[in-house]
């Protein structure tokens, strides 16, 4: 167990501590549900529920390890309960053990084998066959009027996964589709094209100093969903002197805490109408406010400090203004392979553009205007890094973002098959692979059926400008100017 660091809380009755505990998990307080929960376990290693507890506690703070020992405890205890076997199988694959998290779920199965959920988290890490008794109940599921609406979405993305395996393009797209659209709902283009269109006309003060002395250097790994940064994060994180605060909401929690503070002193909520406004004492606030919420009390001791959330890459700027010394890597991967990705995975949350072609076209758009534009206004704080000259030149290219982040050259940045931190993304089957090209050029079986994707994205005419920022982006780290 690695929180030997978390003080237990004094003076609290073992009953008392337990329900707060469970108040703490509900209000995602996951360290301070473990100060009251490791104590417990200590006066009782039986006690099943403060065990279930402890794990999903040890799960959220990314000690999925210990998490796994903590399941595999309780499951000594009592070993038939199909959920505690499929919640190790999913914490044992976060943690690289894809073996393991096979022979857990097959535990789970042989418990429960009429579960949706279970099957189609298996199928993720070994897709069952066409003609397979798993998929053909899966089907069942996906058709039956009384299946659960989460289920049947489960179902219908494993399915498409079952039928991609097996080399039937057209019927795997049919299934995400179906999927997909049962989805569908909460994505707002207007709003999306305001806050960008906001982004490019506002006036961008020159960032000023105020960061804390021996603080580590942050490195924002962004750019759309599925465009590789997981494998950026996993590459980087190889190296002795980086540490990951994985996907964080820190930022947007800042940037939402920004636009209330200013929507309340001024009486305006434009998204970036607050900017030139703030004093430096209220920086400094928000400056505070992010660390908190990044860290909590405990700093990490690495000088180099990645944050990965995607799209952050709508906030770089204030991440620019609040921490001067900040760095960026945006991902730049083919739009068609990009966009196919988010449309056959089935996010547990957010993403809601995912679901449309349309969309997905118009959040490419949206992320490329904002990305070009703070190239423009972070100058050399940003790098944009080609997955394409990622994964067929690697060592160039993790060596400029090394570079680009201050680090010196460590060829474990080559294996990222061999870090053993966990992966909670939909990423984590991919990023326990050693660099390879495998996911280049996918777009291409499925062309017929992602031509909403294409028009949405503006046609050939504007993927090969893509293609030309790109093929710069390789080169220099930066996107060329659009060709005249």
């Amino acid at each position: 167990m690695q929180h030997s660091q978390l003080r237990e809380e004094p003076g609290q009755p073992p009953a008392d501590a337990a329900a707060a505990a469970g108040e703490f998990v509900k209000a995602g307080k996951f360290g301070k549900a473990l100060r009251l929960l490791l104590p417990l376990l200590r006066q009782d290693p039986s006690d099943i529920p403060v065990l279930d507890l402890t794990a999903t506690c040890l799960v959220q703070v990314g000690d999925s390890r210990s998490a796994a020992k903590i399941l595999e405890m309780l499951l000594e205890h009592d070993p038939g309960l199909p959920k505690a076997w499929g919640k190790l199988a999913a914490v044992r694959a976060t943690s690289g053990d894809i073996e393991g998290a096979a022979q857990a779920y097959r535990q789970a199965l042989c418990l429960q084998p009429d579960d949706v959920g279970l099957l189609a988290a298996f199928n993720h890490l070994e897709p069952f066959g066409q003609d397979s008794a798993n998929a053909d109940f899966l089907r069942a599921a996906a058709q039956e009027d009384g299946t659960p609406k989460p289920q049947k979405i489960q179902a219908l993305f494993a399915l498409g996964k079952i039928e991609g395996k097996a080399g039937d393009a057209a019927t795997a797209f049919d299934y995400f589709a179906l999927a997909n659209k049962l989805k569908a709902d909460g994505y707002d283009p207007a709003f999306q094209e305001a806050k960008v269109r906001a982004q490019l006309e506002a006036d961008w003060p020159e960032t000023r100093g105020g960061e804390v002395p021996g603080s580590p250097r942050l490195l924002f790994v962004t750019g759309l969903p599925r465009s590789g940064t997981t494998l950026v994060e996993t590459c980087l994180t190889q190296h002795p002197d980086v540490a990951s605060i994985g996907e964080s909401e820190a930022l947007s929690k800042t940037a939402a805490a920004v636009r209330r503070h200013a929507a309340a002193m001024h009486g305006d909520t434009g998204w970036w109408n607050w900017l030139g406004r703030l004093e430096p004492e209220e920086l400094q606030q928000f400056r505070r406010l992010f660390w908190q919420c990044a860290f909590g009390q405990a700093r990490p001791q690495a000088p180099v400090v990645i944050d990965k959330m995607p799209l952050n890459c709508f906030e770089m700027g204030l991440a620019h203004l609040l921490l001067p010394n900040a760095r960026f890597l945006f991902l730049s991967r083919h739009p068609l392979d990009t966009g196919l990705s988010n449309f056959t995975t089935n996010f547990a949350a957010g993403n809601r553009f995912s679901c449309q072609l349309d969309w997905i076209g118009h959040m490419t758009r949206c992320v490329y205007r904002s990305a070009r534009d703070y190239q423009a206004k972070l100058g050399e704080a940003m790098r944009v890094q080609s997955y394409e000259a990622l994964v067929t030149a690697p060592e160039e290219q993790i060596r400029g973002m090394l570079t680009h982040a201050g680090l010196s050259w460590d060829k474990g940045c080559l294996s990222p098959e061999k870090n053993a931190r966990s992966v909670r993304t939909a990423s984590l089957m991919q990023v326990r692979e050693s660099i390879n090209t495998g996911a280049l050029g996918k777009w291409q079986r499925y062309e017929a059926q992602l031509a909403p994707l294409k028009a949405a994205l503006g046609g050939d005419e504007w993927i090969a400008q893509w293609q030309h920022w790109d093929r710069h982006a390789a080169e220099t780290g930066r996107f060329a100017p659009d060709p005249r």
